[in-house]
């Protein structure tokens, strides 16, 4: 994501001399790592213990709310030791806080933590006065984020590869971090201070509001008689699909819509089904279709009389005929 970047810090893209970014020194350094260990054992913890795991690190000591997770993690990491959290701290160097962003500030403001070891919180939102005791402590204070949605906690570490993660932290934690994404196959984002929140909504436009968007189809074609899961077996191609044409075209080239067409009927039709048969979706409907018609005039396929017209069309309280 581009949100929490700026021209002097943007995504950090420097290679190995062979251009493998997931191996040379990012490996090689795994074996000189120091220790790491996990407070909160759910999906993001697991994904990430594991996938650590896997890339050389050592996992040292595992601990959560919930004994059998802690357990279930720990059994997949040779020589990670499930304990109390401050004995998770007084293990390993590095402490990642994969637990909710509420109980963040609480649990690492109840740990005694060593000076020069290093307090790394997983949240997109918060920033890193959270941590204010592990650095009052004389702890490196960080920040981890996986741009990614974890499935069960079960699921392959391999997830990690390509994704991003949003880092923070003032050096020699920061270069530590992005060792440890790149170990992993990620793509490191070093956030400016301050940008964390911003980042991490905007992340919800291209995350979870588009499994609400998938459910609101659903929710339309279920009017239509179409079982649940017929809709998401026929949207699934869709939406890979959308990605796909993203990643190869870009968002103006990727679009294809009655908006990009400039189609004033099919738009028109549209609203006038909504309004009739489901009224609570007109809005959403209108604000989204907006948001594309600078995509299409960018992508030349909308010329600016059509693209006024829409717009007059879409606005909130248009007449529709």
């Amino acid at each position: 994501m581009s949100a929490g970047q700026d021209a002097g810090d943007a995504v950090a893209t420097q290679e190995s001399p062979a251009g493998d970014l997931t191996s040379y020194n990012w490996r090689q350094m795994a074996a000189e790592k120091t220790s790491l260990g996990f407070i909160g054992a759910g999906r993001a913890g697991s994904g990430l213990a594991v996938g650590l795991a896997r890339a050389g690190y050592e996992i040292v000591a595992v601990a959560s709310r919930g004994n059998a997770s802690a357990r279930a993690l720990a059994g997949r990491i040779r020589g990670a030791r499930v304990c109390a959290p401050q004995e998770v701290a007084d293990r390993a160097d590095t402490v990642f806080l994969t637990v909710p962003d509420d109980a963040i500030e609480p649990v690492a403001s109840g740990i005694r933590w060593r000076a020069g070891a290093a307090c790394v919180h997983c949240s997109g939102a918060a920033e890193l006065d959270t941590l204010h005791k592990a650095a009052e402590d004389g702890a490196l204070a960080g920040g981890f984020h996986p741009l990614r949605m974890f499935g069960e906690p079960g699921e392959s570490a391999v997830v990690l590869a390509g994704c991003a993660i949003a880092l923070a932290g003032a050096e020699p934690l920061l270069t530590r971090l992005e060792a440890l994404a790149r170990a992993l196959g990620a793509r490191p984002l070093r956030l400016p201070a301050g940008g964390r929140a911003l980042y991490h909504a905007a992340a919800n436009f291209s995350g979870a509001f588009v499994i609400a968007l998938v459910q609101e189809t659903a929710r339309l074609w279920s009017k239509l008689g179409i079982a649940e899961a017929d809709a998401f077996a026929a949207l699934l191609p869709l939406l890979r699909g959308t990605a796909d044409n993203v990643e190869r075209l870009g968002t103006a080239g990727g679009l294809g819509s009655a908006v990009a067409r400039g189609d004033t009927g099919t738009i028109r039709r549209h609203l006038e089904v909504l309004a009739r048969e489901a009224p609570e979706s007109l809005e959403l409907y209108r604000a989204l279709s907006l948001r594309t018609v600078p995509i299409a005039l960018a992508k030349g396929t909308l010329d600016s009389r059509t693209a006024a017209e829409l717009a007059a069309l879409l606005s909130p309280h248009p007449p529709v005929r």
